[in-house]
Parts: C-alpha cells; sequence; structure tokens
C-alpha cells in the first residue's frame, strides 16, 4: 500500500497534466502504482514508516552531522562510518539519507514569493475580539491569497480547530473556482505534525485534503517567517478599514460583511506591489487554477447518522429536523465556523444547517419541514412510536401494551392518544398513562376518559373546542382518520407553538 504522502503527490502531478509513465519515472515507481493511485478517490490508510536499519541506529548523530552540517557525499560518509565501526552495508546507509535529504527544508522558498498565474496560494488567520449581538465574542479570521493577482477571500470562525480550518479552505477554494498548484501554510498541528527539518511530516489529514483537490502543500522553514514573504501583511487593511470598531448583529451579518469587503473593496484597490487590481490580474489567473472535485472532501470530522423515521437526527446531545425525504437514510454531519453543523446526503450534497443548540437535549424543527411531513406523513407503526417516545422515552411499556391488547388496529389508537398530547398537559398525560397500565386498558378512548375525569372544567372545554375545530362529531373513532392525519406531528406543532 502507497504511502499517503505518494498518493497526494501522484495526484497533484497528474492534475498538472503529467503522464504515468512520466510520473513513474519522476518518483521512481512503477506505473502500476501511478495507476492504482489515480483510481483511488479516497486516500490510502497511513502506514508506519519505516525505522533506520538496526546497525545504523548507534551512527545517526554522525550521520546527520556529516551529511547535514559538513555536507559529506555518501560514500565519503561510508569510508568515515567504516572507522567508527559501522559493519552494515551501503544500501541502508543511502535509504537513510534520502529520507534525511527528503526531510531538508527547500531552499527555494527563501526567495521571494513571485509566482506565475495560478501555481501558489497562501493560508494564513489571525485572531480578532469583536462585538457581535450584545457580547464581545473573539473569533478567529482566516484568509486564503491568490499568490499571482492577490485576490484575497476571508472567512471567520468561533475556533481554529481543525474542521474550521479545512472548513475555510475548501470554501476559499470554491469561491476562486479552482486550485492553485501549491498551498504555502506554516507549521500549525493542522498542517505539520513535526516541523523538525530532520524529521519533517505532513499531517495525515492535511495530505488527504490535498490529494482530493490536488494541492501540493509547502511548509514554510521552522522560524523563518520571510519564506511567506509575498503576501504583504494580509490583514493590516481588512483590520484599519473593517474590523476596528466594528459590530456585527449576528455571525452571519460578520461573514457576510468580509465577503463584502473582499468583493467590493480589496478587489478593486490598486496593490502597491502589483500595480494593478487584484480583480483584473485574475482574469490571468482564473483559467490555470486547477478545476476543483465534484463533491467536497470527505475526511475525519464528518458523523455519519442515520435519520430517525420521525425526520431528525442527534448532534452533540440534541435533535435537529432533516426534510423528509431522508426519514430511515444516513446522513452526513459536519460543523461550521464553530457555530452551526452541516448536513449533507451521501452525494455529498448540502441538505440543510443548523445552528447548534445552546443547551443539551433541545428539539429544533423547521416549520417548512413540518409542513411537508404534514402532507406526507407515514401512517406506520415505527413512525408513530418514535413520535410517541420521543416525548415520552419511559412509557415503552404502555405502547407495547397498545399493541398486544389492540393487535388489528393498534395503530389507530396510538394515533387517537398521539391526537390527545396536543391538547392536554404532560403531568396528566403521564397520570394517565400510568393509570392504563395498571388498569391493562390500552384504548385511545379510555385513555381520553381518564384524561377527561381528571381535567377541570375550564380544561375540558379548551379540549373539546379544539376537537371540533377538526370533527363534526364527538365519537373521536368515528372520524378518527381525518382528525388525526396529522397526529404523529403533534410533537412538531407543540414545540413550534412554544418557540413562537
Amino acid at each position: 500500500m502507497i504511502p499517503v504522502e505518494e498518493w497526494t503527490t501522484i495526484r497533484f502531478l497528474h492534475a498538472q497534466g503529467k503522464s504515468a509513465r512520466a510520473i513513474a519515472k519522476e518518483l521512481g515507481i512503477s506505473r502500476n502504482t501511478v495507476h492504482a493511485a489515480l483510481r483511488k478517490e479516497n486516500p490510502p490508510k497511513y502506514s508506519r514508516p519505516p525505522r533506520p536499519n538496526p546497525k545504523l541506529e548507534p551512527f545517526l548523530d554522525q550521520i546527520k552531522q556529516m551529511f547535514v552540517e559538513k555536507k559529506f557525499i555518501g560514500s565519503r560518509i561510508l569510508r568515515e562510518l567504516e572507522k567508527l565501526g559501522y559493519q552494515g552495508g551501503s544500501t541502508a546507509l543511502y535509504t537513510y539519507l534520502r529520507a534525511v535529504k527528503a526531510a531538508q527544508p527547500d531552499p527555494r522558498l527563501t526567495m521571494r514569493f513571485e509566482t506565475p498565474p495560478g501555481h501558489q496560494a497562501q493560508f494564513d488567520w489571525s485572531p480578532y475580539t469583536v462585538s457581535i449581538g450584545n457580547a464581545v465574542v473573539k473569533v478567529s479570521v482566516f484568509c486564503l491569497t491568490l499568490g499571482y493577482s492577490r485576490r484575497k477571500f476571508y472567512w471567520p470562525s468561533l475556533n481554529e480547530s481543525q474542521v474550521s480550518i479545512f472548513e475555510a479552505l475548501e470554501v476559499s477554494l470554491r469561491y476562486f473556482g479552482g486550485c492553485p498548484k501549491q498551498l504555502l501554510v506554516d507549521n500549525a498541528g493542522s498542517f505539520v505534525t513535526n516541523a523538525h527539518p530532520e524529521h519533517f511530516q505532513w499531517n495525515t489529514h492535511f495530505l488527504e485534503l490535498c490529494g482530493h483537490y490536488a494541492i501540493q502543500p509547502v511548509a514554510c522553514a521552522p522560524y523563518r517567517a520571510r519564506t511567506k514573504g509575498k503576501v504583504e501583511r494580509p490583514f493590516f487593511y481588512l483590520e484599519q478599514h473593517l474590523i476596528k470598531g466594528g459590530a456585527w448583529e449576528n455571525f452571519d451579518a460578520l461573514t457576510h460583511d468580509l465577503a463584502r469587503f473582499s468583493a467590493e473593496e480589496l478587489d478593486h484597490l490598486v496593490h502597491s506591489t502589483t500595480g494593478e487590481r487584484p480583480i483584473d490580474r485574475f482574469q490571468k489567473e482564473k483559467d490555470l487554477l486547477t478545476p476543483l472535485p465534484a463533491l467536497p472532501f470527505v475526511g475525519t470530522h464528518e458523523e455519519m447518522r442515520k435519520v430517525s423515521w420521525d425526520c431528525f437526527v442527534s448532534f452533540r446531545g440534541s435533535s435537529y429536523a432533516v426534510p423528509p425525504e431522508y426519514a430511515g437514510k444516513h446522513v452526513w454531519l459536519r460543523p461550521s465556523q464553530g457555530t452551526r453543523f452541516l448536513i449533507r446526503n451521501q452525494k455529498g450534497q448540502e441538505i440543510v444547517q443548523h445552528d447548534i443548540a445552546q443547551q443539551k437535549g433541545s428539539i429544533v424543527v423547521y416549520p417548512s419541514h413540518y409542513e411537508k411531513l404534514k402532507k406526507s406523513l407515514p401512517k406506520t407503526r415505527v413512525v408513530l412510536e418514535e413520535a410517541f417516545l420521543r416525548q415520552f422515552p419511559d412509557h415503552q411499556s404502555f405502547v407495547r401494551g397498545i399493541f398486544i391488547q389492540h393487535k388489528p388496529n393498534g395503530v389507530d389508537h396510538l394515533r387517537g392518544i398521539l391526537r390527545l398530547v396536543e391538547f392536554y398537559p404532560r403531568e396528566a398525560l403521564l397520570s394517565a398513562f400510568n393509570k392504563a397500565e395498571e388498569l391493562n386498558s390500552y384504548s385511545h378512548k379510555f385513555v381520553r376518559a381518564l384524561l377527561e375525569s381528571s381535567a377541570g372544567p375550564q380544561q375540558r372545554q379548551l379540549t373539546l373546542a379544539g376537537f371540533q375545530d377538526q370533527t363534526t362529531t364527538s365519537d373521536l373513532s368515528s372520524n378518527l382518520a381525518a382528525e388525526t392525519s396529522s397526529a404523529a406531528l403533534a410533537v412538531y406543532q407543540r414545540i413550534l407553538e412554544a418557540g413562537r
């Protein structure tokens, strides 16, 4: 199995138009390996890097000193090692020297970051404290800058987690409509797991993202910020003309203002170095960007969940509505900007997004979803049971009793009981359910009788008025189907009314 690094490199070279034969020759691998990497859309499992030959291990410090500092060639190093008592062969030494050489910083990175159109982009971010609503909030603003045109795109988040960084990168690439050949980043843990020149190692998940977009990652050398020297203070103008003294009604307003600032101001501002407007230089750059993949990247940060039959998914302790056509299906969940999460179908297409509930145990529903469900409610036992148990999770035995006692028409009785949920307080319902279990009588008529007997005159009058609004007869069972076409949605209706 090929390493993730090799898979990423093969896909990058292929995106630049190189043939499998040329890639195989350049990387010193077989064409079959190249073809296998190009067929594999998902990154390979990361394999443990090989350890140096045990015979070399006592001499590793001397080897690095001779190779890195004294610039000795391999044959000279081998001769010096033999004087020190090395008894291994030359193959093990040269294999190790190749690994040390590959980990050395590329000296070309110290050159000024002047690149041809579509070749390179730089990714940075900066933290700010801003006023959002009635609170002072710490946000991070991410920025992707195209190296040639200097076009910028800003994207805010409430955190600097890897999922937020990856999201900012993806949103930026799709904003520009394509990918640069190289992406210049710093040595943050989301990109690099070991920044030491002799043991440099990319973050595996970042390599997977780069492979998906056919981008070659380039890291600046540790403690040498000048290797990211082309983009002159990417946040200075933003800070001076938007962030300072700014206040926003909500987080979406901040996101909108950042995008507007880039498109309406920075794009049309003559750049001090190039002497041109970024939007004009972009016309030479846009067609040279690598085309975007059809679907977004799906990495380790996505969670797969099954949508319940009453059209909810669970996320961080709360339940969120999903369009009814996805009931019983699996969907992807991905956090976004630290404030919301996206729900995608199996094809990677976004279905809906929700703000993350501030309190665990919340049930978040959209009126539009409710209306769709109301028009095409599945009248199955599974749906009705889930609707009932969502409100009364401790009464599974009550539901079982309904279907044991009323095998032919248990669904009708459960619908009728759910209809009653709309008109009686929770305490009264729980008492009625417990009494029904005690007396082993589970019909909707009996439960209704229990509720009416314990209700006061005002409650009975309100309940009767509610039923009369929906039916022309006092006999609930005779018009049950017409009366309860949306019975299983009582939970949604109550939530919607409570939120008004």
